[in-house]
């Protein structure tokens, strides 16, 4: 007789005091501005699968309280063959949710930018999303590239369905990883459009994948790369220009100095910023990176989710 293990789902609290100060956490995950597939609303939860230390896990989050004094629960679920510690998966937690930038911070340092302060209010606890996956992270970054954050997360989706490892969970459920470097590789470009329809992107997507999978490009070096050299690097990829090399560098690597502009963002900042002018998308990004410094990535988001849940409605394009 066949004997049904335990569903074995564990749990734990983050509060206040394990943030570093405010945390809106469905603004954070719903924000549209990710290098990786949006999480699953539930309910009042919001569930992912990660993967840590090469154990896929089933995270359940949910935010009881305020925006300054809360706890969100946790609870999670590990694949079959795995397992992973209570401090690992909040350490993950910590980093894809940005749990440790100081907020508090960044809304004293431009208290006097009436453009982006009147944002902090609304938004207040809206933290930057990162990948940990930096594959995933570029990738994504390439299939945002003139397309809406609903029709880019569904291309994911495919990629992960049609050449991602199928996981099972105890509960019952299943669910599909990101897709190796080596997955994607061996395809050739008009089999990856068919089975996606990501259009012009597969091409992209097949080359860097080979140049990874041939060590002809080291993603885990460009982290410790400044600013400047990275973006230098990511430039001369197939397919990547500014606006997706910096979507890597900010989501996927974690350089907060990054600030992708697209058409949103560029409209939104020469509105605010150049009553008399029309900058080029290049001369607004080195705009946002010279008055926000290390706060860059965060400036360009609040003001691009502000316009977006305010002036032009819920669904942003990421051009």
């Amino acid at each position: 007789m066949q004997i049904t293990p335990p569903k074995q789902i564990y749990g734990f609290n983050l509060t206040e005091d394990d943030v570093n100060g405010s945390l809106n956490l469905e603004d954070t995950i719903l924000s549209a501005q990710t290098s990786e597939p949006e999480w699953t609303r539930n309910g009042r939860s919001y569930v992912d699968v990660e993967e840590l230390h090469g154990t896929p896990i089933k995270c359940s989050l949910s935010q009881d309280g305020s925006v300054d004094h809360f706890t969100v629960s946790v609870q999670y679920i590990t694949s079959r063959s795995g397992s992973v510690s209570q401090r690992d998966l909040k350490m993950h937690l910590e980093q894809v949710l940005g749990l440790r930038d100081d907020l508090t911070g960044f809304y004293e340092a431009f208290s006097s930018d009436k453009s982006l302060s009147s944002t902090f209010a609304p938004l207040r606890g809206l933290r930057l999303m990162r990948g940990t996956n930096l594959y995933e992270s570029l990738i994504c970054s390439v299939l945002s590239q003139n397309n809406s954050a609903k029709r880019w997360n569904g291309i994911a989706r495919l990629l992960m369905k049609h050449y991602g490892r199928k996981v099972q969970f105890p509960d019952g459920s299943a669910s599909f990883l990101f897709p190796r470097p080596k997955d994607i590789a061996e395809l050739t470009p008009n089999d990856l459009q068919k089975k996606t329809s990501m259009g012009y992107r597969a091409k992209s997507v097949v080359t860097v994948s080979r140049m990874i999978l041939n060590k002809e490009l080291d993603l885990e070096s460009l982290v410790n790369h400044t600013y400047e050299d990275a973006m230098e690097a990511l430039l001369q990829l197939y397919g990547v220009g500014p606006k997706v090399a910096d979507c890597f560098l900010l989501y996927g690597a974690g350089q907060l100095k990054a600030a992708p502009v697209d058409v949103w963002i560029h409209r939104i900042v020469t509105s605010l910023y150049f009553k008399r002018k029309s900058p080029s998308r290049p001369m607004t990004a080195s705009f946002l990176r010279d008055r926000f410094g290390p706060w860059a990535g965060y400036a360009q988001l609040y003001l691009f989710h502000h316009a977006r849940r305010i002036e032009f409605g819920k669904e942003g394009r990421r051009a």
